[in-house]
This record gives C-alpha cells, sequence and structure tokens, in this order.
C-alpha cells in the first residue's frame, strides 16, 4: 500500500461511517497489512474492509466500505468473500464483526453470509445500539 491510497481509504471510511475517532492516512498506514481492497484501472479505491487478528482463531472484520459511486456492483460481497478467505487462510476460525442496529445494508449483507448476530449493546461515545456478528469459518470434525 502507498500513501495515496492510504489517504483514499482513510477519505473512505471517514466520509461513509458514523466514526467517533476519524482514520488518517498515516493511521491506516501503521497498520496497512490489516487493509484490503479493491482498485480500479485509475487506482482509485472501490471498496475497502479491515481484516485483523484479534486471538489465535478469530478475525475482526471492520468498516466494509463501498465507494458510493460503485455500488450495487457486488463490490461489498467481494471484499467480504476476500476477508474471509484471508482469514481461513491464516488459520481464523471465527470471523467477528460489529455492526449499528440502524444499519440494514451491512446487517442484510452479514446475514446473506451466515454471520449470526451473538448480543448488542450499547456503544455510549456514539449512542448507537451496535450487534457483534459472528461466523464459524472452520466448522468442527
Amino acid at each position: 500500500m502507498n500513501p495515496v491510497i492510504a489517504k483514499q481509504i482513510a477519505e473512505l471510511l471517514n466520509s461513509e461511517n458514523q466514526l467517533v475517532i476519524p482514520y488518517t492516512e498515516q493511521k491506516i498506514l501503521s497498520t496497512a497489512d490489516n487493509y484490503l481492497f479493491e482498485l480500479n484501472e485509475n487506482n482509485e479505491v472501490l471498496c475497502c474492509i479491515e481484516c485483523k487478528k484479534v486471538q489465535w482463531y478469530q478475525f475482526e472484520v471492520c468498516h466494509l466500505t463501498v465507494n458510493p459511486k460503485h455500488r450495487k456492483k457486488g463490490l461489498g460481497q467481494k471484499i467480504l468473500d476476500k476477508a474471509i478467505d484471508y482469514s481461513k487462510s491464516n488459520r481464523g476460525r471465527v470471523v467477528q464483526c460489529t455492526i449499528r442496529e440502524d444499519n440494514a445494508a451491512s446487517i442484510g449483507l452479514f446475514s446473506k453470509n451466515d454471520f449470526n448476530k451473538v448480543s448488542v449493546f450499547n456503544y455510549p461515545d456514539s449512542g448507537n445500539n451496535v450487534g457483534i456478528w459472528q461466523k464459524v469459518v472452520s466448522v468442527a470434525v
């Protein structure tokens, strides 16, 4: 990842999410290995997701975001698939995310991909109720 792409990711995340703490180009670059993204032929970020290992068996995906100019083209599904594959290839067993309760589009996408809501909490800094969603990606034998 280069600074131009990191800046685009930060701008996309900040403009399309209800974030309490904004992202910066430097923050993205400092954890660049955690970001998956798709570019078009002009090196414009079409979509992105943060995918980070939080336990030996667990990955967290954060802020799946599709550029508004490129929505309804299957990019959300594509980047989520990429994150799940990345988690599996790095020995992940569970993928988890949090989704605001009023975010119908994300709830629909993650539900369609067999994520299950396991709990809800209130995030006092934003005032939002947030669901915790999980998917087991390595089934017990």
